[in-house]
């Protein structure tokens, strides 16, 4: 590829930070009342695209993400979902793209790197303008630069096809990663599709050879949830196995590349320690998917690949179809991760005095009630978990997200009076069990609420690691890590890491974090990754 940096158009007229944080708060808080970005069910409506069959206009609307309540997830695009890519619908293209096509692709993108939303979006046919507003061109462009930064070159335009149309690739490449934009330019010169593909690949601190994995399926009461173990390889070189008991079934064991690999007489002297990942509030797999993004796969093999087994599973809510009136935090999070660190400790090559449970977001938060429930874990980790109660931080979080504009408007006050008025019914224990706020039922915000995490905390006798990305703007790091560093009766016997370049979701990016920078692929930190292996490796 022969790299260009073409001069981009003249920014006089694109539209100000304060309208782009405007459109993206306005989002933000509209995804939050309506549960807009509730994906357990399936549909090809999901925030994930499929790319099965040719897009035809009409056939799947590209989707907007969006912040839901509570807004410190993005849901796991639904099991049906077999695409990793973000699509729109198309209109279907013949022939081989022409010169002009090329340049208008070009331009396209230049306008978009100069911020000119307007004039790039005057690209689209009639049809796709209307599928896809420029607002949503916008924040995915934000979304885009929020995750990979700022736009450090953009390469020759090619050739390529989707679905047997011929289409036309941008590579644009970033200061953090690279992403290929991909359109369909018609006769008249006008985009008629766009995608911004993506795909998730494995961190470089991976190590294949390091690990094995094998899968398993939980039977905790009611439900039977998928598993995988990520064993770290035997001093010899081999890769040890176990016989999963009657409380997980072992289907099979493989190597991460694949190969397999010999089941018979693996063992370990004293056992290695192993963890047990817990998934955020949305219906999540076992890798705790988010579009391109697998943050529980990167932790789970980065720490393998450093001699920690871990056990990670589907979400109850992902795996099963229960009654709203079960999801108390209990019967979706606790319950389960108590009994995976049971299955956890009866693995040949887990040292059972060394299981550790890790949540990240709501199962962080969570993390001191399973290791109360459990008696006998030996350490927990809190990656970006809440210390307060979760309707001090929604309010809060939104009020935020407007201040950064410049103000609250009288409209943006009315959504704000809003979502408090929710807020205190919750508190005063006014809402209905099955009362939907957001994708999330009344009984699942009360008995969040009635749950105190850092007292209970306090009565756990087992180290903390506390780890929160100084770029969160869905649990801010300061109220969150300096509320358990001050809520904590021993501060001196945790461990607290503040991460100040990343995410919720541990990764790398520039400011303003935003829902829509998890369109885009990335992967954990290696820093968290490393710090948590260690800090699991002195327990």
């Amino acid at each position: 590829m022969t790299a260009f940096d073409p001069e981009p158009p003249s920014t006089t007229d694109a539209r100000s930070r304060r309208t782009v944080l405007r459109t993206l708060a306005g989002l933000a808080l509209a995804g939050g009342l309506a549960g807009c970005n509730d994906t357990s069910g399936a549909s090809t409506d999901s925030p994930v695209a499929r790319r099965t069959g040719t897009a035809t206009p009409g056939s799947t609307a590209m989707p907007t993400p969006t912040v839901t309540a509570p807004p410190m997830e993005t849901q796991t695009p639904s099991p049906t979902s077999t695409d990793t890519s973000t699509l729109t619908p198309t209109a279907t293209a013949t022939g081989s793209p022409t010169p002009a096509g090329r340049e208008t692709a070009r331009k396209f993108v230049a306008h978009l790197r100069a911020d000119e939303f307007d004039v790039a979006h005057s690209l689209f046919t009639d049809t796709l303008a209307s599928q896809m507003p420029r607002s949503t061109l916008e924040r995915y462009w934000l979304g885009l630069t929020g995750q990979h930064g700022a736009v450090e070159s953009v390469g020759s335009v090619e050739a390529d096809t989707r679905d047997g149309a011929e289409t036309l690739v941008v590579p644009v490449d970033c200061a953090e990663g690279d992403q290929p934009i991909e359109l369909v330019v018609d006769g008249e010169g006008r985009i008629s599709g766009l995608w911004f593909p993506s795909e998730y690949s494995s961190p470089d601190y991976v190590d294949e050879s390091a690990f094995a994995e094998r899968t398993l399926t939980l039977e905790p009461e009611g439900c039977s949830l998928p598993a995988t173990l990520s064993v770290p390889a035997s001093d010899d070189g081999g890769t040890t196995t176990a016989t999963a008991t009657a409380a997980a079934t072992t289907a099979s064991t493989t190597t991460a590349d694949g190969s397999a690999t010999d089941t018979a007489g693996a063992d370990t002297a004293d056992g290695v320690p192993g963890v047990v990942l817990v998934h955020g509030s949305g219906a999540h797999d076992r890798d705790e998917t988010i579009y391109s993004n697998k943050p529980f796969r990167d932790i789970a093999q980065g720490l393998a690949s450093r001699g920690v087994a871990v056990l990670r599973y589907e979400k109850r809510t992902y795996a099963c179809d229960l009654p709203r009136s079960e999801w108390a935090i209990d019967d979706i999070i606790v319950d389960d991760a108590v009994h995976a660190l049971g299955v956890l400790r009866e693995q040949d090559e887990v040292d059972p005095e060394r299981a550790v449970v890790a949540g990240h977001s709501v199962g962080a938060t969570c993390v001191p009630r399973i290791a109360e429930r459990d008696g006998s874990v030996a350490g927990g980790a809190i990656l970006a978990g809440n210390a307060r109660p979760f309707t001090e931080v929604y309010p809060e979080q939104v009020k935020h997200i407007f201040e950064v504009q410049g103000g609250l408007s009288a409209r943006e006050e009315r959504q704000l009076s809003t979502v408090k008025q929710l807020m205190s019914a919750v508190e005063d224990g006014s809402v209905a069990d099955d009362r939907e706020i957001g994708p999330l039922p009344g009984i699942w915000w009360k008995t969040l609420y009635e749950y105190d995490q850092v007292a209970t905390a306090n009565r756990v006798d087992a180290p903390l690691f506390v780890a929160h990305g100084g770029r969160d703007f869905q649990i801010p790091i300061d109220p969150a890590l300096s509320g358990w560093r001050e809520g904590l009766d021993d501060p001196d016997a945790h461990r607290f890491e503040r991460y100040s370049p990343l995410s919720h979701l541990f990764q790398s990016g520039t400011e303003p974090s935003l829902t829509t920078e998890y369109v885009f692929p990335d992967n954990v930190e290696e820093t968290l990754v490393t710090d948590l292996a260690d800090w699991v490796a002195g327990l």
